[in-house]
């Protein structure tokens, strides 16, 4: 697989390890025994928030029931340092369907179809196809086309004041940041330990359109995509979600 989709956004959409281990459940467990005066109140409190956020949310995803914009991505590891760039177009319909193309450095392309998840990797001349349900499973990314009540409850949503570096957008060419006005932000973390990614934080402009994304990954790596030229209106063509592979390619079925 090239390397500039597999390790910086199909990471986002690759088999995630969401399993607690046992001494960590173990531990959790005593660390609930031992604790005996839980604040009830408190967690109503945060459990009515969650709630607040997931709904405002959910309200400005469900406008874009169509997204289609290019992109920026700049991917820093956890001492700052950029070690990937990439320019694309995303193109987006709720439910559950999304094409992610890249132009530099490298032509790539990723399909999820509603079903199965396709990587075609022109170097190799190879396909990878995972199973959509497996490979988003209790990952955020999901809810950018999910509309399933019993997936949006698998994460907690913030809403961040002043925003993560989501809101402050990196330029690639100088490092420099830059703040931005006008706009709303939400953190999602999943409420299980253990997957690929630890938070994905949308930000949002003045006018409610998605303008960046940023992804906090294990490996304390973070990816920041900055779109342009956005569209939420628009003819969606009948092989947008749809993958010709050559008859000389290698399938790679993983389903």
């Amino acid at each position: 697989m090239n390397k500039a989709v597999s390790i910086y956004f199909v990471s986002a959409l690759a088999l995630s390890n969401t399993v607690v281990s046992n001494a960590n459940a173990s531990a959790e467990l005593d660390s609930l025994g031992a604790n005996t005066s839980v604040d009830v109140t408190n967690a109503n409190n945060a459990a009515g928030t969650n709630e607040a956020n997931s709904a405002a949310l959910q309200v400005l995803l469900g406008n874009m029931k169509q997204f289609r914009a290019t992109f920026a991505q700049t991917v820093v590891d956890a001492e700052q340092n950029i070690v990937h760039e990439a320019q694309g177009k995303l193109t987006m319909t709720r439910p559950n369907k999304l094409r992610w193309e890249t132009t530099l450095p490298d032509e790539t392309l990723l399909v999820a179809d509603g079903e199965a998840v396709w990587n075609v990797d022109t170097f190799v001349e190879q396909v990878t196809v995972l199973s959509q349900a497996a490979a988003i499973k209790d990952n955020p990314i999901v809810l950018l086309t999910s509309t399933d009540e019993a997936t949006w409850s698998k994460f907690t949503i913030s809403q961040m004041n002043s925003g993560p570096s989501a809101v402050k957008l990196e330029t690639s060419a100088s490092n420099n940041v830059n703040s931005v006005s006008g706009t709303k932000s939400y953190q999602i973390t999943p409420k299980e330990e253990g997957g690929q990614i630890v938070t994905l934080t949308l930000t949002f402009n003045q006018d409610d359109e998605l303008a960046s994304l940023n992804m906090l990954d294990a490996q304390q790596q973070i990816s920041t995509l900055v779109f342009n030229n956005i569209e939420t209106r628009f003819p969606v063509a009948a092989d947008t979600f749809a993958v010709d592979v050559p008859d000389n390619f290698i399938i790679d079925d993983q389903r």
